[in-house]
């Protein structure tokens, strides 16, 4: 399972804590104590869901790459190599090259402020297979399983130097106040963003904790999508509710799959056009909507959600990349947790199912004309001198197709759950 292309002569691998990137306690990447991967010490921390990790203590390089933009330039400038894809969420790959001659320790590469990713030799190490990752529990993978490539020092230094002479450091970005995604990069300038946009500036973890807020974690983390587009503009719309700033709409953006159009492009906009238009619809959208109050910027004040619909059924249109897409409320059904509408009293459970179509057309260019069903749980709250009104915090679940036959299934799929749970 530890692959054969980081075993060495030397014993070069590091005990890490169970779903962490640090050593595991008493250990040490500049003092060890180190491992070869057949050493049964190594193999039982293994079996009792340690990680480890590759020391680069020899003639081994690696590139922790975040970037789909710095891995096409360490494909086309140094070639293909042994490459091991992270479990993480978004763009993660460490690219292993070997160069004798290397002696830099440690060299981040950034972009006006944006992580391309960095490079690693010496006393750093990365996690290698078959690790887990420390936030989504997916395994280190072998995503190019070939003999590691060796590199002259000029070369490596060459390529070292394009980055630094293009991309300017993070440190400096910062003390410049320039934010995390460059102008250029974006296509676009921020004088197109409403003037009533608050465009707040947040660090990754609080735009991730605002995703999972609203059950959108897992559209980020996916691999692949039969509408990119579509993924990515619900994405956006969701940070614009909170009034993310465009820059850290761009940087959540970056930790796409690879195979994303945020990464990609299409065949009508290039890479920075189809961003640019995408976050700034998003923006618009986040503005014109009557449910979304930017507030203080108190990401508990205002849990805003792309799924929720008007209450009257009124048309929903979203517009997102390339596509554009009507969303209309069919019905809208209620149930209380009460005998009757008059009966229910704040704290009680409450379920919206809202019957919805959409038409518009899809990233294949074939028209979309389809209905689906979405549940969202809620809750009873007084609302002053009216009693009390249902609140939905955006907790909502498509369940797809909305044939009466599926339903139908799907209620009593639920009721036998419930039953279940019961006993």
């Amino acid at each position: 399972m530890i692959p054969s292309q980081l075993e060495s002569e030397e014993p070069t691998f590091l005990r890490i804590a169970e779903r962490s990137k640090a050593p595991k306690r008493g250990n040490s990447a500049k003092t060890g104590p180190f491992y070869h991967a057949s050493d049964s010490e190594l193999i039982s921390h293994l079996g009792s869901g340690g990680n480890i990790a590759r020391v680069l203590r020899d003639d081994l390089v690696a590139f922790d790459v975040d970037t789909q933009r710095l891995d096409e330039l360490l494909e086309n400038e140094l070639g293909s190599t042994f490459t091991v894809e992270s479990g993480g969420t978004g763009f993660g790959f460490h690219r292993y090259y070997r160069c004798s001659e290397w002696d830099t320790n440690h060299i981040q590469f950034s972009d006006d402020g944006v992580n391309l990713g960095s490079l690693r030799t010496g006393n750093s190490y990365c996690l290698a297979p078959p690790s887990e990752h420390d936030e989504t529990r997916d395994r280190y993978t072998v995503s190019n399983d070939r003999q590691i490539r060796s590199v002259s020092v000029g070369s490596l230094d060459s390529v070292v130097s394009e980055l630094k002479s293009q991309h300017q450091p993070a440190a400096a970005a910062a003390a410049a106040g320039v934010g995390s995604a460059s102008q250029t990069d974006r296509g676009g300038t921020d004088e197109s963003i409403p003037s009533e946009y608050p465009n707040r500036d947040r660090p990754f973890s609080e735009c991730k904790q605002i995703l999972s807020q609203n059950d959108l974690l897992e559209k980020l983390n996916r691999t692949s999508s039969s509408d990119w587009s579509g993924t990515e503009f619900v994405l956006c719309k969701c940070l614009a509710e909170q009034g993310t700033s465009v820059d850290s709409i761009y940087n959540t953006l970056s930790r796409l799959h690879r195979s994303a159009k945020w990464h990609n492009g299409s065949s009508s906009l290039s890479v920075s056009e189809y961003r640019s238009l995408t976050v700034q619809k998003a923006i618009e959208k986040a503005c014109t909507d009557p449910y979304v109050e930017f507030g203080t910027g108190d990401m508990e004040a205002s849990e805003a959600s792309e799924s929720r619909k008007t209450e009257s059924g009124d048309g929903n249109r979203t517009t997102g990349g390339e596509n554009d897409m009507n969303y209309n409320t069919k019905e809208n059904l209620t149930v209380y947790n009460a005998d009757s509408v008059e009966e229910a009293k704040d704290g009680d459970r409450v379920i919206r199912v809202e019957l919805t179509n959409m038409t518009g057309t899809g990233d294949d260019g074939e028209p979309v004309d389809t209905d689906f069903v979405t549940i969202t749980k809620g809750t009873l709250k007084e609302n002053g001198d009216f009693g009390v009104a249902p609140e939905f915090p955006g907790q909502s679940k498509s369940v797809g197709a909305a044939s009466p036959e599926d339903l139908r299934l799907i209620a009593e799929g639920l009721e036998e759950m419930a039953e279940q749970v019961e006993e």
